[in-house]
């Protein structure tokens, strides 16, 4: 009899046992909590600026924190509601983001710069070619009137960069800037008017442009093709 009630009393001490082991009380503890993302400082370069402008952009602060902004341009500026703001057309240079007041706790951030842009070789222009010129009609045009005459032309070198030439002929010159990008860029085209002949047994009318970029220069002699009797 003493024996059935002292099995009895252990059942719920083993029970208890069971409530207590390890494993499940770690599984009763509270999960930690997730580390806060970390602030973050890019001055980065402003899209569709020419020249470039630079912008400094701060994320992951605290919403309403006030953050004071160190280097070439000083400022206290205030995060939004998501914790960030960007200040627009800043000076390029090292700048560091501080949360004001926030001690040790609140550590200075240094705001990364965008990398350098690689440097393109500037323009070197070794040759130019007047390539071609076109009447409208290209053949038995009527001579006896003066007709426009209109020349192709061809820039060759190395780099890249702003080119300024020049094209004359028949008391005209023209000298427009084209994007030189090597090995070879076209030119704009230009037209002068080959002045009309006399009488149908001249020689054909003809005129001649000159092509120059820096020290390169290139000419073409353009005779017409006449229509019989003109």
């Amino acid at each position: 009899m003493n024996r059935h009630v002292r099995y009895a009393l252990l059942t719920p001490l083993v029970a208890s046992a069971v409530v207590l082991t390890p494993a499940m009380a770690a599984h009763a503890k509270p999960a930690a909590p997730a580390a806060a993302p970390q602030a973050t400082c890019k001055l980065v370069a402003a899209p569709g600026t020419n020249p470039v402008e630079f912008d400094l952009v701060l994320t992951d602060f605290k919403a309403g924190q006030q953050i004071r902004v160190t280097g070439p341009e000083n400022f206290i500026r205030t995060a939004n509601q998501q914790g960030s703001f960007t200040e627009e057309d800043v000076k390029k240079g090292s700048y560091t983001a501080k949360v004001t007041g926030g001690g040790h706790n609140n550590p200075a951030v240094g705001c990364g710069k965008p990398p350098r842009t690689p440097v393109t070789a500037a323009a070197d222009i070794s040759d130019v070619e007047v390539t071609g010129a076109s009447t409208t009609p290209a053949v038995d045009v009527d001579c006896s009137v003066a007709q426009n005459v209109t020349f192709q032309g061809k820039i060759t070198g190395t780099g890249t960069g702003n080119v300024k030439y020049k094209w004359s002929g028949a008391g005209k010159t023209s000298t427009p800037t084209v994007k030189f990008t090597e090995p070879a860029t076209a030119t704009a085209s230009f037209t002068v008017r080959a002045a009309p002949r006399a009488a149908p047994a001249n020689p054909a009318p003809s005129v001649a442009v000159t092509l120059s970029a820096g020290d390169a220069t290139d000419s073409l002699n353009f005779t017409l093709k006449c229509k019989a009797g003109t």
